[in-house]
């Protein structure tokens, strides 16, 4: 079986960030569903307990955002500094 080329880590934290959209995506769902199905029961401990079934999908959504915005920044900070370093080379190498 051959190997799929190794990923970049540009390309690896863009595959995340879909993969975490994706994965928002459907928590987003299932706490609106839930929602919903705890609205249908008149038994007060079920409903309570889908309530805390999606309170943890919301915290966990959370969480996911927060993941996200540490990718994204730490992203621009390696671009930076890659374009930092690629100046730094060009002007250090003599023109002829």
């Amino acid at each position: 079986m051959g190997r799929a080329p190794e990923q970049t880590p540009h390309e690896k934290a863009e595959a995340t960030l879909h993969a975490m959209k994706e994965f928002k995506r459907y928590l987003d769902g299932l706490e609106k569903d839930l929602s919903r199905t705890s609205k249908k029961y008149s038994n007060r401990e079920i409903a309570q307990g889908v309530g805390f079934v999606a309170a943890g999908i919301h915290e966990a959504l959370n969480y996911l955002e927060i993941v996200k915005n540490v990718i994204v920044k730490t992203e621009r900070v390696v671009a930076k500094r890659n374009t930092g370093s690629q100046s730094a080379a060009l002007s250090a190498s003599p023109d002829e």
